[in-house]
């Protein structure tokens, strides 16, 4: 049996990059979707209109919540960001509005525990085409049935390496992957205090620096004013950021 309600979003249009056209990357968040447990998808109306509206018994434990870009509360902020630098290997990919879906997450939780369909005290994030990276239907299926009966008093989060370590970098600039970003899960009231800590900690470096950056540099930045808040665990950027939930 669930104990927790998987949450997920795909949001179109908020960076220029075009390795993989919307039909591949549906294709994978579909192995997601088509799963027999609990889940919630946030998701413009036009893709909704055109890939889901006519074969929702494909997706029988799917709930579909319309969603548009601009609802991002981070756009209230854009004209603020006059600094934005981040060094990365791939800028047609790492653009603000790529950074604001990012750093949305916790809200689109944070909206998933105030609608809770399925009347789940657990919620786990799950990025929409997180089987990029493990390219294994029945790993990914198996993986996600195992973790859906997890129960966590706390926010359980993946951690590509250990937030207790010292900071290797200049977080405001450089992607820092003491968390993984792609998973993050646990009870909805601790889940709720996330949400809260990231909205005010996204408008603090808004205000403070004119500047966003990767949701994960964030993350580890709220982990070492709350480790209270977190239950983190070890995994890589493949299966075993599932199997490791």
């Amino acid at each position: 049996m669930s104990q927790t309600t998987i949450v997920t979003a795909f949001i179109t249009k908020v960076n220029n990059i075009d390795f993989r056209s919307y039909d591949t990357y549906l294709q994978y968040g579909n192995k997601l979707l088509s799963l027999d447990i609990p889940t919630i998808i946030f998701i413009e109306q036009y893709i909704y209109d055109s890939y889901y509206k006519d074969c929702l018994d494909s997706y029988p434990k799917t709930h579909f919540i319309i969603f548009e870009k601009h609802e991002n509360y981070l756009y209230n902020h854009l004209s603020q960001i006059t600094n934005y630098e981040v060094e990365t290997n791939n800028p047609l990919k790492d653009t603000i509005g790529y950074m604001f879906v990012q750093c949305h997450k916790t809200e689109w939780v944070r909206r998933a525990v105030q609608t809770n369909p399925f009347n789940t005290t657990n919620f786990t994030w799950i990025d929409f085409g997180i089987y990029h990276m493990i390219q294994d239907e029945e790993e990914l299926r198996q993986s996600i049935v195992q973790l859906s009966g997890h129960y966590y008093s706390t926010v359980r989060i993946a951690s590509c390496i250990d937030p207790n370590e010292p900071l290797y970098n200049d977080i405001y600039h450089q992607v820092a992957w003491f968390f993984a970003g792609s998973i993050f899960g646990g009870h909805a009231d601790y889940l709720v205090s996330f949400a809260d800590l990231m909205k005010q900690k996204c408008i603090q470096i808004i205000t403070e620096k004119n500047h966003i950056m990767w949701e994960v540099n964030i993350w580890y930045l709220l982990f070492k004013e709350n480790p209270h808040l977190f239950d983190f665990y070890l995994c890589d950027h493949n299966i075993s950021i599932l199997q490791n939930y």
